[in-house]
C-alpha cells in the first residue's frame, strides 16, 4: 500500500480548505508524503463557474444563502466523470490507502475507489470541522445513510460530549497573553463574507470599539480615520484556479494604496490579525472555531449560517469560550468577561489532542515506522 496521505477538502468554503492545508503543512514538516485535493476540481465546469456567482449573491443576501443551504443537492449530478476516472486511475496505480476527508462530497468518489480495488481495506478519517455534520454530510446521508460505517469518524468539536476533542496547530507560536493584545476586535463574515457582520460595524463604532474589518470587496473599505483597519483576501483568487494550492493571499487595504496580496507558507495570514485581537466577531463557522482555539481568542457570536453553526455557537457558549452578540449588547458591551474566556480557551487547547500528532503516531504504528 502507498503511504502517501491524501487530504480531501473543498474550496467551497475556507473552513473546508484551510484546515486541509494546515494538516498537509504539518505532515510534510514531519517528513510525511501528503497532498491536498479539493472537490471543485472534479466537478463539471458549468457548476464550478456558478460558485463565484453564488458567492457574490450570498454575500449580498444572507437569508437567501440560508434558504439555499436547506435545499437538497445530489452532488453526483455535478461530478466530471472523466476527471474522476483519471483520479481513480492514479489512486489505483499508486495503491493509495490513507485518506483524511473533510467534505461529504468526496464520499461517493471514495466509495467508487473501494469498488475498483475490490473493497480492499483503506484507512479513512472523516474529520468533521463543525460540532455536528455540515450540509455536505447531511445531503450525503439521504442517499447513503451508512456512509461512515467503514470509516473512522473524528469530531474536532464534539457537541454530544460537550467537549473539544482536537485542535489543529496553526504556526508555531503560543497564544498571545490577553493583557499583551492590542485593544482591537476582529470582525468578518467567513470566507464568503456572509452574515450580519456589516450591520454591526456602525453600532460598534458608536460604542468606541476599534475594529480590524475583513472586507469582502474594496468598496467596503472606509476612511481609516475611524480607527479601524481593513484587510482583504485577494478578490481574484480562487482555491481551484491553480495546480498549486496555497493559503488565501491576504493584505491590509488602505485608500489610494495598491494592496500587495501575499500567501504565507505555513498558515493563513488572517490568523495573525485574529491572534492579536481581544475577540473575534463572526458567525460561528468551523474554521473560525479552529482559529479561536489555536489563538485562544474568544468569539462574539453572530447569527449562524445553518443549524450546524448554531450547534457550534451553543458549544462555544456552553464552554464559556464566547458570547452571543445580543447577550454582549444587553450587558452594555462589557469587556471584563473576555479575559476569562481567553484563559478557558488556553485550558481547552492544552487539554485537547493535537490531531496531526495523533494521526502521525497512528500511521507510524500501522506501518511499523515506514511512513516516508
Amino acid at each position: 500500500m502507498s503511504n502517501k496521505i491524501t487530504i480531501l477538502g473543498s474550496g467551497f468554503g475556507l473552513g473546508f480548505y484551510v484546515p486541509g492545508l494546515l494538516i498537509n503543512y504539518h505532515l510534510k514538516d514531519n517528513g510525511i508524503n501528503s497532498e491536498v485535493l479539493i472537490f471543485e476540481n472534479y466537478i463539471i465546469e458549468d457548476k464550478r463557474n456558478k460558485i463565484a456567482l453564488n458567492k457574490q449573491t450570498y454575500h449580498q443576501n444572507f437569508p437567501l444563502a440560508l434558504l439555499a443551504q436547506r435545499m437538497p443537492w445530489d452532488i453526483r449530478e455535478s461530478i466530471d466523470n472523466d476527471m474522476v476516472e483519471q483520479l481513480l486511475n492514479t489512486w489505483e496505480k499508486e495503491n493509495r490507502s490513507n485518506f483524511i476527508v473533510m467534505s461529504g462530497h468526496w464520499i461517493y468518489i471514495l466509495d467508487e475507489y473501494r469498488k475498483r480495488i475490490n473493497n480492499q481495506p483503506i484507512n479513512v478519517d472523516i474529520l468533521y470541522i463543525d460540532a455536528e455534520p455540515s450540509p455536505s454530510w447531511k445531503g450525503l446521508s439521504k442517499y447513503n445513510p451508512k456512509y461512515s460505517e467503514d470509516y473512522d469518524e473524528k469530531f474536532i468539536f464534539d457537541a454530544d460530549k460537550e467537549e473539544i476533542s482536537y485542535y489543529l496547530p496553526i504556526g508555531s507560536k503560543k497564544p498571545i497573553p490577553f493583557k499583551e493584545r492590542e485593544n482591537r476586535f476582529m470582525i468578518h463574515g467567513g470566507g464568503w463574507g456572509m452574515g450580519t457582520y456589516q450591520e454591526r460595524i456602525h453600532e460598534l463604532e458608536e460604542n468606541g470599539f476599534k475594529l480590524d474589518v475583513i472586507a469582502y470587496k474594496e468598496d467596503e473599505v472606509r476612511d481609516e480615520k475611524n480607527g479601524h483597519r481593513y484587510f482583504m483576501m485577494d478578490p481574484a483568487w480562487k482555491a481551484w484556479d491553480s495546480n498549486e494550492l496555497i493559503f488565501p493571499p491576504f493584505a491590509e487595504v488602505k485608500h489610494d494604496v495598491t494592496p500587495i496580496f501575499e500567501s504565507k507558507e505555513g498558515y493563513h495570514s488572517s490568523f495573525d490579525v485574529l491572534r492579536n485581537a481581544k475577540a473575534v466577531i463572526s458567525k460561528p463557522g468551523g474554521g473560525t472555531l479552529i482559529d479561536s482555539l489555536a489563538a485562544a481568542t474568544p468569539i462574539i457570536l453572530l447569527e449562524p449560517f445553518g443549524h450546524h453553526e448554531k450547534i457550534n455557537a451553543d458549544l462555544w457558549e456552553k464552554l464559556d469560550l464566547g458570547i452571543r452578540y445580543e447577550t454582549w449588547k444587553e450587558s452594555g458591551f462589557k469587556l471584563d468577561m473576555f479575559e476569562c474566556m481567553h484563559e478557558n480557551l488556553v485550558k481547552q487547547r492544552n487539554n485537547a489532542v493535537n490531531y496531526v500528532e495523533e494521526y502521525i503516531n497512528k500511521l507510524v504504528k500501522d506501518t511499523k515506522g515506514k511512513v516516508m
